[in-house]
């Protein structure tokens, strides 16, 4: 039997997480599993050791001024970790998923807060086990890098929902930012109210799906200036504390996600007071296992994209030529398989410019023993694996990808890759649960080469992370990083990196939707230097929506902006070292 052949009739059995064909190591037979074995088949039960139950020891604060990011969460203020619930020791799929974090401004006072999704609890009975919330927190910033949980204050003190991702948009154009959690079985719309609190308005919306959905993306498919709201939803699954499934150290351990069918995403129209269903009308395909999404013009055609990375199934690229349905272009344009030709086990994704072209290019994290996947565009929507020629080949192969992005971390002026792994099965022998963070320096487009262990005492220490957002907490210029873990304290890394030169950008739409999602902003530099304004990346998070550019040197910049939509102008004489809004049909008017 050849390795491929292997490979697919074992994936028939999978019940553990080596996945499908490009999961399995080269030349290496994959372990052998049990499918999911009934209680009174097994003559003595030996179950894999929960990490959340062992105790761990963390570093403390042992800091060098030489670290390139510190972890400054507790000493600021911010205290949180997500609970996946896996403390009750019922070996459930939805322990393995994990929560987000948003990074917004909610109170407009000109400094970045922090939004964090709780997961929850499995509590069990003789006959079945019952998925409970745990509560979000959200901590509003103040002076110095000091936060304030004000969870309670802002009325998001709330434990009725087992929560995942979390995003931010703005859904009735007031000019403050909404929140939409995702969760199992509900998803929560949290308006903002502008003074301090929100209010859950997801019924009066018509935002209403009992399925499991694990994050959110609002954007505007019709370029009406509405946003509406894209539902990422994972699998449909219940909890049994019937099945039993077990690694290849045949301890008892997390069924494995081929054992559960897909679910259809969903679709939410805008119609200007409330949402209706356009999931037929949109055409999304189904059932998948959604995990990773962002949206942007990717084919440049002035409507907005949606590309979706699933968990062992093929991922899907949704374009939008301005009528409906969308269509969908995974297998066409690069994106539904790995460069061998199989289904990955995807979780995190972005985008970016990572050789400066002016293209989006787009990066996605996977299983281990299959290689992360960094697509250069070559127009028109059209993606090529780019992995094998920058460096990126075999270097996580061990691991389990999560949250990530493109980020200059360096002030160079090129994008570099930041990646939080952290395993799903507890206990097996080909890859642990705790595992460590990667930061991936980009040489000129060229290659990336692996500096995080050089660069803190965070990349030191292994945990198991998901959700990651990119911000500018201390507005210096440097991108910092919000990492969630599983059962541990959130991390706050700030970027120690002093940039000389850089400046940002608020986007604001007027005849484009107000958040400015699928926008592109040009500086004129050499090489360019482009960015887009997105909505999701990363892994069930939102990250700081402002756009942040390294520049050479303090000469002012001109900076052309194109608006969903294609209209163009030219905002002109930037000064750096400053964040610049830029309201739409405020600028020059560029003539196509």
């Amino acid at each position: 039997m050849t390795l491929r052949a292997f490979c697919i009739s074992r994936s028939i059995l999978f019940v553990g997480f080596c996945l499908v064909c490009g999961g399995c190591p080269p030349q290496t037979p994959e372990p052998t599993l049990q499918t999911s074995i009934a209680p009174s088949e097994v003559p003595r039960p030996r179950n894999a050791a929960i990490p959340s139950l062992a105790p761990r020891t963390l570093p403390t604060g042992k800091r060098s001024d030489a670290d390139w990011f510190q972890d400054i969460a507790h000493k600021s203020g911010v205290r949180f970790a997500y609970s996946d619930g896996s403390a009750g020791g019922n070996y459930q799929l939805i322990e393995s998923v994990g929560g987000g974090v948003a990074s917004f401004d909610f109170d407009r006072d000109g400094v970045q807060d922090l939004f964090f999704s709780g997961g929850g609890t499995l509590l069990a009975s003789d006959s079945e086990i019952k998925v409970k919330g745990a509560s979000s927190g959200l901590f509003r910033q103040q002076n110095g890098l000091q936060f304030e949980e004000v969870t309670t204050s802002a009325t998001l003190l709330n434990d009725s929902v087992y929560t995942h991702g979390c995003t931010v948009t703005d859904i009735d154009a007031d000019g403050m930012g909404d929140l939409v959690v995702a969760g199992f079985g509900s998803v929560q719309v949290w308006l903002n109210n502008g003074d301090g609190t929100f209010s859950e308005s997801s019924h009066n919306l018509q935002i209403a799906k009992s399925v499991w959905s694990v994050n959110a993306v609002g954007a505007d498919i019709d370029n009406d200036a509405l946003v509406d709201l894209y539902l990422l939803t994972y699998s449909d699954w219940q909890p049994d504390p019937e099945r039993r499934c077990y690694n290849d150290q045949k301890l008892r351990d997390i069924c494995g996600p081929t054992m559960f069918p897909g679910e259809r995403d969903a679709f939410f129209h805008n119609l200007g007071q409330s949402f209706e269903d356009a999931t037929d009308t949109v055409g999304l395909i189904g059932p998948n296992r959604g995990l990773g999404i962002v949206s942007a013009d990717l084919d440049e055609n002035g409507f907005i994209d949606f590309a979706v990375v699933n968990d062992v199934q093929e991922n899907l690229l949704y374009l939008n030529s301005g009528s409906l349905p969308f269509q969908e272009d995974g297998v066409l344009n690069g994106m539904a398989y790995s460069n061998t030709g199989e289904r990955e086990g995807s979780m995190g994704i972005d985008l970016g410019d990572f050789d400066r072209d002016g293209l989006p290019d787009i990066w996605y994290a996977n299983y281990s023993n299959q290689d992360n996947s960094l697509m250069r565009n070559v127009g028109k929507g059209g993606f090529v694996h780019s992995g094998d020629v920058t460096g990126l080949r075999g270097v996580s192969r061990r691991w389990v990808g999560f949250g990530t992005c493109f980020a200059d971390f360096d002030g160079d002026g090129w994008d570099d890759l930041f990646i939080s792994n952290g395993h799903v099965a507890y206990e097996r022998l080909d890859s642990p649960y705790y595992q460590p963070p990667q930061l991936f320096r980009n040489e000129l487009g060229n290659r990336f080469a692996e500096v995080g262990s050089q660069r803190g005492s965070y990349f030191q220490t292994d945990r198991s992370g998901r959700g990651v957002a990119k911000t500018d907490l201390n507005n210096d210029g440097a991108t910092d990083l919000i990492v969630v873990h599983q059962n541990e304290p959130v991390a706050v890394l700030l970027n120690q990196n002093y940039v000389k030169f850089w400046i940002r950008l608020d986007l604001v739409g007027t005849s484009t939707e107000r958040t400015a999602v699928g926008a592109k902003a040009q500086i004129d530099t050499t090489p360019r230097s482009v960015r887009w304004r997105v909505a999701g990346g990363s892994y069930l998070s939102h990250s700081d929506s402002r756009l942040l550019y390294s520049l050479e040197d303090s000469v002012p910049v001109d900076v052309t902006v194109t608006w969903l939509g294609g209209e163009q102008e030219t905002f002109s004489q930037l000064k750096p070292n400053k964040t610049h809004i830029l309201v739409q049909n405020r600028g020059a008017y560029v003539a196509p």
